[in-house]
């Protein structure tokens, strides 16, 4: 995803280099259901639209798979989604927004690749973003050439995001709500997870740009996604996404360390939001982890010592 591509082995401390590297309450889990050998998870039973036999659908996914297959650009391909999504059950329309994501990951590299290909495009979407540090400025550039790309960009589905003084195309996962009906419920809830992550990006140039309360927050509903769903198609991306979350929870980010350099002190403000968010909830695994690392940092007054470092690395090995 983009913001695997995004961090760099220099946003997360040393020790995190190698095997590591973008809310709500769920309910319980229903039946599992099998599309094409992949398994999508709705509790509720699986309803034919009234307007659509099997024979209707079928043909529906055929032509998406046709399109897919002769190379279709995106913005046709979502054209077509947004006619028949519902006019499938929920069963196929996750196909297709399986399918559509993954096309677009597909395509991420090469749109990415234009944003670079010419100087002036940085330095024209810089001056834009410059006036007032709205980044929708970019899209009112005159320039031909750079207004058609951020038309594609747009009509593919992506957003553009910025750092360390570059801008570059992410997937837009706000897109994907109008789809949200027409799913299944774990894709749903994916959507959900995953706009969060698209609207508010979590980091910046080695730094958190969310609060600590956030990070335990989006930690705490990935968890629970991948506890509720355990079949879905999304479960592993949702489960890479959760061990970043702990990377930020048990370390912050070069810029925005949990640990000052010099003092070795825990960050007064996560050490707030980490004990708040011990006082309310159920019990799961990520809050026993959180528990467990307090409890060892109460008894060293919260400062880095050898012992928390090594049950940092432990977790972190752990769940790579």
């Amino acid at each position: 995803m983009t913001f695997n591509k995004k961090y760099s082995a220099r946003t997360v401390p040393a020790v995190l280099a190698i095997g590591i590297f973008m809310g709500g309450v769920f309910t319980g889990c229903g039946p599992v259901a099998t599309q094409g050998g992949v398994n999508y998870v709705d509790r509720q039973e699986t309803s034919m639209p009234a307007a659509n036999n099997k024979d209707e659908q079928d043909k529906i996914m055929k032509d998406f798979q046709a399109m897919i297959e002769n190379d279709v650009k995106l913005p046709e391909i979502i054209k077509f989604v947004d006619a028949n999504i519902s006019k499938v059950s929920k069963e196929k329309a996750a196909k297709m927004v399986d399918e559509l994501e993954k096309l677009q990951q597909e395509f991420l590299p090469d749109i990415d690749k234009r944003f670079y290909s010419d100087g002036t495009i940085q330095a024209k979407m810089s001056e834009a973003f410059a006036e007032g540090f709205d980044l929708d400025k970019i899209f009112a550039i005159e320039d031909e050439k750079v207004k058609g790309l951020l038309e594609e960009t747009k009509n593919s589905g992506y957003k553009v995001e910025t750092a360390e003084g570059m801008f570059f195309p992410v997937i837009d996962y706000e897109f994907y709500k109008k789809y949200s009906e027409y799913v299944t419920e774990d894709i749903r809830e994916y959507i959900n997870i995953m706009a969060v992550e698209s609207s508010s990006t979590p980091a910046k140039d080695a730094a958190l740009v969310i609060g600590w309360d956030e990070v335990l927050k989006r930690a705490s509903n990935q968890e629970k996604f991948i506890n509720q769903y355990k079949d879905s198609v999304k479960v592993d991306k949702v489960r890479e996404l959760h061990r970043k979350y702990l990377t930020f929870t048990l370390f912050g980010l070069n810029n925005t360390p949990l640990f000052e350099y010099d003092s070795k002190a825990m960050d007064p403000k996560a050490k707030e939001a980490y004990l708040k968010f011990l006082e309310y909830g159920n019990s799961s695994e990520f809050r026993t982890i959180v528990k467990d690392y307090m409890s060892l940092l109460e008894k060293s007054g919260y400062k880095l010592t050898d012992e928390v470092v090594k049950f940092r690395e432990n977790l972190v090995g752990k769940s790579n």
